[in-house]
């Protein structure tokens, strides 16, 4: 019955975030504040330079940053041409929640983390798969982003149908939550999709340091079985915001 409700919640998975995130999904599980301000360390009122592709990647999370997360690189990438709403509203919401970027970066790198399983149970599902993006944007691109992402949040926060990599999925629930500090400006969001009659939830969060903003869009793979809430790992963005400083 598991390796059903696993397979069936798997696909459900697969739709949101077109594989990037699932291609470890399995039955082991191995391998496996609302908009504003962020907290102190803002360098607001500077002029940054847009970071370059090679620029990302010194600053992108590597393997071994952060404790009790494996870090690689994506499996699979989303473009924004794999995603579309019935409300262009919600496009950009649409866009950060499925795995994509906001507007027109300069530039862009990806990375994906896993939780590693606890080693006492490791056949546990409670394994959080957090997919990365970091984009760069020239002169006020970075602010101009998050303020089209804001004003998406609130023009769709009742939900929206989108659909992903040619699958139809309604999304019930956009709710605004604790965002993490020592960033320019942060939004961070719970959200659940509905496909293939399974509950998928997620934790959307987007920072953004200087003219470099950062997505994350988690998925944890138990969370898929049972519909049930799961905890952001806030380890992973604090980690890259430390690196983006």
């Amino acid at each position: 019955m598991r390796s059903a409700v696993i397979r069936r919640s798997c696909a459900a998975g697969v739709a949101v975030l077109s594989l990037t995130l699932l291609a470890g999904c399995s039955d082991s599980g191995e391998d496996g504040k609302e908009a504003g301000k962020g907290g102190s360390g803002s360098a607001e009122g500077k002029k940054t330079p847009a970071l370059s592709a090679a620029d990302l990647e010194k600053v992108v999370l590597k393997d071994g940053d952060v404790k009790g997360h494996k870090v690689t690189a994506p499996t699979v990438t989303v473009e924004q041409k794999d995603i579309t709403t019935e409300d262009k509203a919600c496009a950009p919401l649409a866009y950060a929640t499925i795995g994509s970027v906001v507007d027109r970066p300069g530039a862009t790198v990806q990375r994906e983390t896993a939780s590693v399983p606890n080693p006492t149970d490791p056949k546990s599902l409670d394994i959080t798969r957090t997919l990365i993006r970091l984009s760069s944007y020239e002169g006020d691109g970075a602010k101009t982003a998050l303020a089209s992402l804001t004003k998406s949040v609130d023009a769709c926060a009742k939900g929206f149908k989108v659909t992903a990599d040619g699958t139809d999925q309604q999304v019930t629930k956009v709710a605004k939550t604790d965002a993490p500090g020592g960033a320019d400006e942060a939004v961070a969001l719970d959200i659940v999709s509905e496909a293939e009659d399974a509950k998928v939830p997620m934790k959307v969060v987007v920072v953004r340091k200087g003219a470099t903003v950062a997505y994350f869009t988690a998925l944890n793979i138990g969370s898929l079985a049972t519909g049930k809430d799961f905890d952001f790992p806030a380890e992973i963005a604090d980690a890259q915001i430390a690196k983006l400083a």
